[in-house]
């Protein structure tokens, strides 16, 4: 299902994008975003860390000449740090005060964090939100279609 679920929002993702102009976060971003829907707290860890690696680009292109495949993969290995803080935090709250298990609240993936923080820094977060929104609903819905 994980590879139907990637093809269709990669189809999906490129007719959105050819008509409205707005970036999911990745072409493939909205696929894996429509496997968890059941799971809106790793949707939201992995948005977290999405804004975390943003925020993190942003800093660091003051001291440094970001551009092109350096911010790419500036943003790439921001997301999969920000997951991997976002992972310890959770298990230190987990570890005593915290009611829900360290799975729960994980990021989705080590690179998709990246790639939804590379839209947004080229279009805004918002934009990017709607979109992927938009697009993982229409492959999540594809999907039950699919399964039936």
């Amino acid at each position: 299902m994980a590879g139907v679920s990637i093809v269709v929002s990669i189809v999906f993702s490129f007719l959105f994008g050819e008509a409205t102009g707005w970036l999911p976060g990745g072409l493939v971003v909205p696929g894996y975003l429509a496997l968890y829907l059941d799971q809106p707290l790793r949707i939201l860890m992995t948005w977290i860390a999405a804004m975390l690696a943003l925020l993190a680009v942003h800093l660091l292109s003051r001291a440094t000449i970001l551009f092109g495949r350096r911010r790419f993969m500036a943003f790439i290995l921001a997301g999969i740090m920000a997951g991997a803080l976002l992972d310890a935090l959770t298990a230190w709250l987990a570890a005593g005060w915290f009611p829900v298990d360290g799975p729960e609240l994980r990021a989705i993936g080590y690179v998709v964090p990246g790639l939804i923080a590379n839209d947004s820094w080229k279009q805004g977060p918002w934009k990017t939100l709607l979109a992927s929104a938009a697009i993982t609903l229409a492959t999540r819905a594809m999907l039950m279609l699919v399964a039936r």
